[in-house]
């Protein structure tokens, strides 16, 4: 079970002052509809990255500059053997409508899942995060 305290303090030691009620209450929804997920997957993960304040977020690489990560919108879950992911990106996310979460598709995440609780600019239940992925899944046969 991923605790809300875990999704918090992962990142956020030293920037507790940036969080406003809005950050704390996307921060109860995200972390319950992860366990929500896991619990319909019928295992255990852990945590790969929770909410990261702007500073965090500037300094990951490769982290979007409007990342969900930022408004607690989002949440990366552990899954090295890609089958968490390969359940939820099953029949175009199919798994994910019931909890209203929508996820990064796996060819960008190589060893987690990333999930949301706001769709992404293309409505779509698995997306790509940018135009860089899409045309890669694409040159790959996988889009």
């Amino acid at each position: 079970m991923i605790t809300f305290e875990e999704y918090l303090g992962q990142h956020g030691s030293g920037h507790e002052s940036e969080l406003t009620d809005e950050l704390l209450s996307n921060a109860k929804v995200i972390v319950d509809k992860a366990n929500k997920l896991l619990a319909a997957f019928g295992e255990e993960r852990g945590l790969r990255s929770g909410w990261r304040p702007k500073l965090v977020n500037d300094a990951t690489p490769n982290a979007s500059h409007s990342s969900k990560h930022i408004t607690c919108q989002a949440i990366d879950i552990e899954d090295d053997d890609k089958r968490l992911q390969d359940w939820c990106q099953a029949n175009r996310g199919e798994n994910l409508i019931p909890l209203g979460l929508f996820m990064e598709a796996k060819i960008a995440t190589p060893s987690w899942l990333h999930v949301q609780i706001v769709p992404p600019g293309s409505g779509l239940r698995v997306f790509y995060p940018n135009a860089k992925w899409a045309a890669r899944a694409i040159e790959e046969g996988l889009a």
